[in-house]
């Protein structure tokens, strides 16, 4: 069943402390609204970042500016968690997509706790709240701002700097996203729209793709040996395939049907996930 798209529970910050604070909505299914009344908040050290935030389940913290020149914004699905994520931004859409594709990260929160910084921090007056938390195919946490380069200035990228002390502290990786090319980005959203296990093919169809692609064919090539009778049908099978990163190709050149696509690695399937 598909989650519903869920609305900003806003946060007040408590107050500023000595030491950096997260100030965080936990999900409570006691409650009527299924998250708990009070904002929830703690120091910055490692014992929080080792709290099963798959648990706590935080809410987004922040309501978006609106529709604008920088802000337009969407909801991405997730199809692992089945369940859409809150996009400022149509930059914060595409670099959420990107890491769809990596396949490196099982479920996102978006805007999902304040970070308060404390007195003894440069920025200290001010509080951020970050556009991504991650978990890891690996279990592990990261946190993900999203920003153009050109839109970075000195007090931005301080606030940046500091949040990544704050994630090493907790013993979560950070990073800023600032882009990819618009080109490749394209082609990543052509490829995006097989992403979903109806698109996936069947583990002999699979098979015999990839094994006629080991030393490169053109999607056009793979489509007419996976279904002879009706090639376009297995359009969403290759470019499931690229989108799983079992068949590699050029980002940066033009994506369609000469496209040169070729085996990168195998993984069992022998059943549709469903998931």
């Amino acid at each position: 069943m598909m989650k519903p798209a869920e609305i900003a529970r806003m946060i007040a910050r408590r107050r500023f402390s000595k030491e950096s604070e997260l100030h965080w909505v936990p999900r409570d299914h006691r409650s009527e609204t299924g998250y708990a009344n009070n904002t929830s908040f703690a120091p910055v050290d490692r014992s929080l970042g080792r709290l099963d935030w798959s648990v706590i389940d935080p809410m987004k913290v922040r309501v978006s500016k609106g529709a604008s020149h920088f802000f337009t914004g969407s909801e991405y699905f997730w199809s692992r968690t089945r369940s859409h994520v809150w996009c400022e931004s149509q930059f914060e859409r595409d670099e959420l997509m990107w890491l769809d594709f990596a396949g490196q990260v099982e479920r996102v929160w978006s805007q999902p706790f304040g970070v308060v910084f404390g007195v003894r921090s440069p920025m200290a007056g001010h509080w951020h709240v970050p556009d991504f938390l991650l978990q890891m195919s690996d279990g592990s946490y990261a946190v993900r701002d999203v920003k153009p380069k050109e839109r970075i200035d000195e007090s931005v990228q301080l606030q940046f700097d500091e949040t990544a002390r704050l994630s090493a502290t907790l013993g979560w990786h950070y990073e800023v996203l600032s882009g990819h090319s618009v080109h490749a980005t394209r082609g990543v959203e052509w490829l995006s729209a097989s992403r979903h296990d109806r698109c996936r093919p069947s583990a002999d169809i699979e098979d015999k793709i990839l094994d006629a692609a080991t030393q490169g064919k053109t999607r056009r090539e793979l489509c007419e040996l996976a279904s002879p009778d009706c090639p376009l049908l297995a359009c969403a099978w290759v470019d499931n395939l690229a989108w799983r990163r079992l068949l590699a190709l050029d980002l940066s050149s033009v994506f369609n049907s000469n496209t040169l696509l070729t085996t990168a690695h195998r993984e069992r399937t022998d059943a549709i996930s469903v998931r």
